[in-house]
């Protein structure tokens, strides 16, 4: 793909965007220092304008005054720098910049000027560890010893700025990174809109958002209980505040919570009592049952049941007071799991059981469609899109927003109650409903927005949904989304199957998954709405007929994203026995570290001749092709493995299985689940470990231990790839 060509001023460019932008929208909510830094600015020359904007774009505050000698747009830095200190924007370094200037300055420098101040340091520590001995000593450090003191400056009227940035993003950001994204074509702007109504309509409004997203961003930096206990106090201050602004106030009352939930239960108590949103007064609950409170739990959960924020709360406040209270032995989502239908399936399926329950409908000639939340978010975002994105009063704030804010919390159903009950009723009749998502899909189809994915599917999913539905139990579902986006946007099943001409739901999970209350909850949402819903769970079995590929790969290094593969070895196993093999050195395009040839006794001489990844990329594909993915610990050489055909463009797609975790599952409580102590427990050759062909037999011969345990457990059985074990008629769990 090739990126257009930004021209030399496009930081200057984008920075005049946004304080026009602002002068237009926000001058209600603007402070005098905000009014005289964008004037100040404004009145500035051209090469000081791009010096300060090329400032904002970089992390942090400290500069060399030498790296703005290489921006062509500044023709005469030295004059520019001077002219920004004139007006305040920039100033020499000193001592209030010194934790900032322990960030800037490499680890050779940090550690000079450590030593010129006499603060002990050792040449072994890494940069962090320096950092930390510097900020430990700040009042023995000396500025006037800084080595290249001179041509050091610090970005100033920091906070003017953070405040005109907040109010334009709505969140803390430091730089104007979406606006060149935007002119490389890879962030998209909001297309169908291009008036945007302020976000803070006072000062005061924007002032108490500004402060609690601050504190969000900082809470982590706070050094003792009492720093803690004084924020709480200061946030306490603030009363009756908007959604968005309770909103901030929640996710910092959560994070302090999680904080202090060891240490001291009682402040993590006083946090989450200060949170109005789910799983505050969940979190609540387990505390207090954990410190053995147990009538203020119960009060509690019964407020909980009698007034819940959302299905998910009221579904754990049920499960705990019945499990805790009641001595009910199993949770709701336990005892759904449980009881669920189950189906068994080969292995070929591991990564993608969903499939593989497609294909047993299929079989027998049940029509099924990939849906999860797609379907219900696409059906949402077709129908309501005028609200959504395109009235004047959609609370879009800017032309980087694709979603509406006022999706967050319950204003956007109060706000278009009416249009969105009209709409409702228009779905009532499903042809009405199909002309109606027609209509609105060939108007707005492809239209940039953060509520739901233009699959090329999507239309023909939803007419078919409506065609094979009673519209009316639309109504329920879209009016909760519509209420609480927030929680009713996700967790719904992975499955629509279309049975005898009539809809219903499938959540599919697998051996090991668990049914989280989310999900369980969309299930109870579904089901009040009139839809059929089942929950299906699937049980793995070994196929004698399956083909597997057990693959090693030695690398240059431990990630895939900056490392290459210097050696494949693999070996094909069916019916118990291998029937292939494959094994190459392979030329990284790089030297291969002393320390990795230490470990694996590949040199930079055995690969300079070896072909390269590219060049047996398709031999490997075809040798893997239809079989299952083994390694031990997989994620490591299927990593690599996906990482080289990506750098080809080219998809790599396998099941796989990890003789790691088989291993821990088959065989538990060895003393350690690494491939040379399993091999010498197993007593299995291993020769030459690290070398992959080598290390790939050893993982087979796991493979083949691991599927002899599971044949015995499983009484000999083999699998049937359109199996439905035992179905017994799905509880009513709840």
């Amino acid at each position: 793909m090739a990126f257009p060509v930004l021209p030399p001023k496009y930081y200057l460019s984008h920075f005049f965007e946004l304080i026009d932008f602002l002068d237009q929208h926000y001058k209600a909510v603007f402070k005098p220092q905000h009014t005289n830094f964008i004037n100040d600015f404004r009145s500035l020359s051209e090469d000081a304008q791009c010096a300060y904007v090329r400032m904002i774009n970089r992390k942090g505050q400290i500069f060399s005054k030498k790296s703005f000698e290489k921006y062509a747009e500044i023709e005469a830095p030295s004059e520019a720098l001077r002219e920004l200190s004139l007006e305040g924007f920039q100033a020499p370094i000193d001592l209030e910049n010194l934790e900032a200037l322990t960030e800037f300055l490499t680890k050779a420098e940090l550690r000079k000027w450590l030593t010129l101040c006499g603060v002990q340091n050792k040449i072994s520590l890494s940069r962090e560890g320096l950092v930390l001995i510097a900020l430990e000593n700040l009042e023995r450090l000396d500025i006037s010893k800084l080595p290249n003191r001179e041509d050091l400056i610090v970005q100033k009227r920091v906070d003017d700025l953070r405040y005109l940035l907040f109010l334009f993003f709505g969140r803390i950001q430091d730089s104007l990174n979406l606006y060149t994204l935007r002119d490389l074509g890879i962030r998209k702007n909001h297309g169908s809109k291009t008036k945007f109504k302020p976000r803070f309509l006072s000062l005061e409004e924007a002032q108490v958002e500004f402060y609690l997203s601050e504190q969000l961003e900082n809470w982590s930096h706070l050094n003792c209980e009492k720093d803690f206990t004084d924020l709480l106090k200061e946030v306490d201050v603030y009363k009756n505040l908007k959604f968005s602004a309770q909103n901030l106030k929640n996710q910092l009352m959560l994070q302090i919570a999680d904080f202090w939930e060891v240490e001291n239960p009682e402040l993590s108590l006083s946090a989450l009592s200060r949170c109005q949103e789910h799983p505050a007064r969940e979190r609540q609950c387990r505390i207090l049952y954990k410190l053995e409170m147990r009538e203020k739990t119960r009060e509690l959960l019964e407020e909980m049941i009698q007034t819940p924020w959302n299905d998910e709360e009221l579904l754990f406040a049920e499960d705990f007071l019945a499990r805790k209270f009641e001595k009910k032995k199993i949770g709701y989502l336990t005892e759904a799991l449980k009881n669920a239908r189950e189906v068994t399936l080969s292995e070929a399926y591991l990564k993608k059981p969903e499939q593989g329950v497609r294909d047993l409908y299929r079989k027998q000639g049940i029509e099924s469609h990939f849906t999860e939340n797609q379907l219900w978010l696409g059906l949402f975002g077709v129908v309501f899109w005028e609200e959504l994105f395109e009235n004047e009063d959609a609370a879009i704030y800017n032309p980087f927003e694709r979603s509406p804010a006022d999706l967050v919390g319950s204003d956007f159903y109060f706000k278009y109650q009416d249009l969105i009950e009209a709409k409702l009723q228009k779905l009532s009749e499903i042809k009405m409903a199909e002309l109606f998502v027609l209509k609105s899909v060939s108007l707005h189809y492809g239209k940039v927005n953060d509520v739901f994915q233009w699959h090329p599917n999507l239309l023909n999913r939803i007419l078919i949904f409506l065609k094979t539905t009673q519209t009316h139990r639309l109504d329920h579902v879209l009016r909760m989304m519509a209420k609480n986006f927030a929680s009713y946007h996700s967790g719904y099943p992975d499955l629509l199957v279309i049975e005898k001409g009539v809809a219903k739901f499938i959540e599919v999970k697998a051996e090991g998954d668990s049914l989280r209350a989310k999900q369980l909850s969309k299930v109870r949402l579904l089901r009040e709405a009139g839809f059929e819903v089942e929950v299906l769970k699937v049980r793995w079995q070994t196929d004698p007929n399956q083909v597997y590929v057990v693959v090693d790969v030695e690398t240059t290094g431990g990630f895939s994203t900056f490392h290459r593969v210097t050696e494949i070895g693999a070996v094909k196993v069916q019916g118990g026995r291998v029937i292939d093999e494959f094994q190459t050195l392979i030329n990284p395009g790089r030297p291969i570290p002393k320390t990795i040839t230490q470990i694996t006794g590949i040199t930079n001489e055995m690969v300079a001749d070896a072909p390269s990844f590219s060049e047996v990329a398709e031999r490997f594909d075809e040798f893997t092709s239809g079989a299952i993915f083994v390694a031990h610990n997989v994620k490591f050489d299927y990593g690599f493995i996906q990482r080289e055909y990506h750098r080809l463009d080219q998809p790599f797609v396998r099941p796989q299985i990890c003789t790691a975790q088989g291993m821990r599952k088959n065989f538990p409580g060895l003393a350690s689940y690494s491939l040379k102590n399993l091999t010498q427990h197993f007593r299995i050759s291993l020769t030459t470990h690290h070398r992959a062909l080598c290390d790939a037999k050893a993982a087979a011969e796991l493979l083949l231990l691991m599927n002899d345990k599971k044949g015995s457990e499983n009484d000999g059985r083999t699998i049937i790839a359109d199996e439905w074990v035992s179905p017994p008629s799905p509880n009513e769990f709840y």
